[in-house]
């Protein structure tokens, strides 16, 4: 009381406890009630930082989805106009796809018309179908031309079934637009992963808008959380994509009501009386703010994982460039690309100026500081860097410029791609350009270009010199220039020929011409060009080819042709002699056989020894004419079609001969090893007469006192395969290699060994009929090996 007394106010307060209690109360009802609004302020501003976080990962997933589209259309774009990848779309389709995996269709349109898709499965309704003449699919599709970038249609409704979003490339050939490359997402993808499905957020409205443009309110909606739910009635968040136009926004379904803090103002005005209450609250309040601080520190930490993910997501290296103090910031991936650690970054304040290369050093710092001089608030830059190995890589350098009130820079973000192996392949493909041109300059072929639509014609000197003019001669030019030289007949094989080019039948446009020379004789002409630009339309636009002089390959066709059917008349002549001939002799041979085996049988008693030997040669005589005469019509008649060729298994056809000539075999005792041999097309009757004469010549030609050894080989190389015949028999002379595959041609007497001399004669026939080699090495009294070929193709 003494220290009240001292104190007027405490005095005040101790002497009127009504009072003390009214301005008790009142405080704690303004404080709590101050709170209770404090509060609702915190909850509102932390479920907007809520939705803020959320927006902003909603919109990285589809930002994330955009840009793997991005690279997937920017690749395909590039092997379209630096490859032909029509005929192998497929393989190059499947290696994009695999490579980005938020893409599930590519598609290559010729102009409007969609030439080329991957999958093609589920997807072949679409092929031909042509997104300029569609109504629903041709303002977008010009919005990608009128941006001459990336643009996002839809979401639409597939033709081939379902809803998704068609990101596509105009492509340009020169300043001509020749096409798009394109990616298809599926819509689901996106909106069924759980970042879409799983909200965090209660009370909370997911939306997404396809708009006219970014000033447009109003919008179509495809896509909404609650779809019982038009419009939310709380806090909204959104933010537009420019590439799709579409705005994501996040909202309250509705707002907080103030009242729900009623209960709590009710339970402390009741305890307002308890002091030690209003002390424990006042305690645990900052205990509470705490909490609600570590809350959002947790949600910053899971925004800054959420940036560096998309670091990752990506191959190019994001940088944060602080102007005013200096200090800049490179995602991790630097060091993956470059090799240069954070602790190289941070060892001398020149690190990235002495990266670039020497010679574009100067001319990077002038274009960066023009740019910061003028009010653009973008940058762009193609130069070199030297990697932590010394190599020097191409980059495209890009960054978004901050500038304060004053427009002073302050702050600059952006990314670097790395574009080494793109830059290379674009000088490589410079070089093969530059060698074409040289090529078609060395090879005396005329150029043409061709504008169907206009009939305007260009025409190089050499073209001109083909037909014997110079080609100022020939002016004024025009298509017209070609269908005065060219003969009448050949005009009429050029317009079918270009007819199926045009309708796509063809890859390209081909044809052997005649043309009028300057002299009155006619040149001909391989006539070759194909397509490389359309109308939007569909129709030929721009047609490139040459003119290539083939007069001298023309008159050895013919001749050649001349010479062919002459060489079949004669076949056909010699088949039709040898059969007659073969006919009319075996008659009178037949009858002197028979006449002589009877002499032989009934009157052999009646003759001397002289006159029984007479008679003995003269049936040994008919019997080897008999033989010879069926060896050479065999020979003739010999024919060979490749489609009577099929899989012969060659172990079983020499096992067969090995058979018939088993009794000879065993007369020799002879010894035949067989190694495995392979399989192989052919035509069996011919392969196993070829095995039979080579077999049957190393029974025939032994030795009387060694025993005859027999090795039989076969063996796979690339092209052919490969067989050999050995054996330890009497052997060949060099000088006779080539001279016993002759027809009639026998080292030896008849008397020594049987045969008519035809059996290596059909064998080198069989074998080059199959378009193989025969050919022989030997060791005269030691061996003899026989090797020949047959071709795979």
């Amino acid at each position: 009381m003494s220290e009240a007394n001292k104190n007027p106010i405490l005095s005040n307060f101790y002497s009127n406890p009504k009072a003390v209690g009214i301005i008790v109360f009142l405080i704690f009802l303004f404080i709590s009630g101050n709170i209770i609004f404090k509060e609702h302020q915190l909850k509102v501003s932390t479920t907007q930082q809520q939705m803020n976080a959320k927006l902003t990962e909603l919109s990285g997933e589809i930002k994330t989805a955009f840009s793997d589209a991005t690279g997937a259309i920017k690749t395909l774009a590039y092997f379209s106009q630096n490859y032909q990848i029509e005929s192998n779309f497929e393989e190059v389709g499947k290696e994009i796809l695999e490579s980005h995996p938020y893409v599930d269709v590519v598609q290559l349109l010729d102009s409007g018309k969609i030439i080329a898709v991957y999958p093609i499965k589920g997807n072949e309704s679409v092929l031909g179908y042509d997104i300029l003449f569609d109504e629903n699919t041709r303002a977008e599709a010009l919005e990608a031309i009128d941006r001459n970038d990336i643009y996002f249609a839809g979401p639409i409704d597939l033709k081939q079934g379902g809803r998704g979003l068609i990101g596509r490339l105009p492509i340009y050939d020169s300043t001509e637009f020749v096409g798009f490359a394109a990616a298809i997402i599926y819509l689901d993808d996106i909106v069924n992963q759980p970042s879409f499905q799983q909200l965090d957020i209660p009370n909370t409205l997911i939306q997404l808008k396809k708009l006219d443009s970014e000033t447009d309110s109003n919008g179509q909606i495809f896509f909404n959380s609650h779809p019982e739910i038009t419009e939310g009635k709380g806090i909204i968040e959104k933010e537009f994509i420019p590439s799709a136009n579409w705005e994501i926004s996040i909202s309250q379904i509705d707002q907080f009501p103030i009242l729900e803090f009623s209960p709590l103002l009710i339970i402390r005005v009741l305890s307002a009386i308890l002091f030690g209450f209003l002390a424990y609250n006042f305690a645990a309040q900052p205990a509470r703010l705490n909490k609600k601080i570590k809350e959002q520190s947790k949600d910053l930490i899971k925004s800054n994982e959420r940036f560096q993910y998309a670091t990752l997501a990506t191959s190019d290296v994001i940088w944060d460039w602080d102007l005013v103090e200096d200090q800049i910031y490179r995602a991790d991936n630097f060091e993956k690309v470059f090799g240069y650690t954070k602790e190289d970054q941070k060892s001398r304040p020149d690190f990235w100026p002495e990266l670039i290369h020497p010679e574009e050093r100067e001319i990077v710092h002038a274009n960066l500081q023009n740019t910061f001089d003028s009010d653009s608030s973008y940058w762009q830059y193609e130069f070199r860097v030297r990697d932590k190995e010394g190599k020097y890589r191409f980059i495209i350098d890009s960054g978004y410029i901050i500038r304060d009130k004053s427009g002073k820079p302050i702050r600059m973000i952006g990314a670097i791609q790395e574009i080494t192996t793109r830059k290379l392949a674009e000088l490589e493909l410079a070089k093969e350009k530059s060698q074409l041109s040289r090529v078609i300059e060395g090879t005396g072929a005329g150029t043409w270009e061709w504008n169907v639509q206009t009939g305007e014609t260009v025409f190089n000197e050499e073209w001109a010199n083909i037909i014997g003019y110079r080609l100022e001669e020939l002016e004024p030019i025009s298509i017209d220039t070609w269908v005065k030289f060219a003969h009448p007949d050949d005009l009429r094989k050029s317009t079918v020929a270009l007819d199926a080019h045009f309708e796509g039948k063809t890859p390209y446009y081909q044809c052997e011409a005649r043309m009028k020379h300057r002299d009155g004789h006619w040149v001909w002409v391989l006539d070759r060009g194909r397509v490389f630009n359309w109308t939007d339309d569909g129709k030929p636009l721009l047609m490139f080819g040459t003119h290539i002089d083939i007069s001298e390959k023309k008159i050895r066709e013919d001749e050649l042709e001349r010479l062919n059917e002459k060489l079949q008349a004669t076949n056909s002549e010699l088949k039709v002699f040898a059969s007659v001939a073969s006919h009319d002799m075996r008659e009178p041979l037949r009858m002197i056989s028979s006449f002589l085996a009877l002499i032989q049988k009934n009157y052999s008693e009646k003759l001397d020894a002289k006159g029984k030997q007479y008679i003995d040669f003269a049936v040994d005589g008919a019997k080897r004419l008999s033989v010879l005469i069926s060896d050479l019509l065999d020979y003739s008649r010999m024919g060979f079609d490749s489609e009577n060729k099929t899989l012969l298994n060659t172990q079983l056809i020499v096992n067969n001969v090995i058979k018939l000539n088993q009794q000879l075999i065993e007369e020799k005792k002879a010894e035949i090893i067989v190694q495995k041999l392979p399989k192989i097309f052919a035509i069996q009757v011919p392969i196993q007469q070829l095995f039979q004469n080579l077999i049957g010549n190393a029974l025939k030609f032994t030795k009387a006192d060694t025993k005859p050894i027999i090795q039989i080989k076969g063996e796979e190389f690339e092209k052919f395969w490969r067989f050999s015949v050995e054996d330890n028999g009497i052997g060949i002379e060099k000088e006779y290699h080539d001279t016993v595959f002759q027809v009639l041609k026998r080292l030896h007497s008849k008397e020594k060994y049987s045969g008519s001399g035809m059996g290596l004669a059909i064998c080198k026939k069989i074998v080059n009929q199959h378009g193989g080699e025969i050919w022989i090495e030997s060791t005269p009294d030691i061996r003899t090996e026989i090797f020949f070929t047959i071709p795979k193709k």
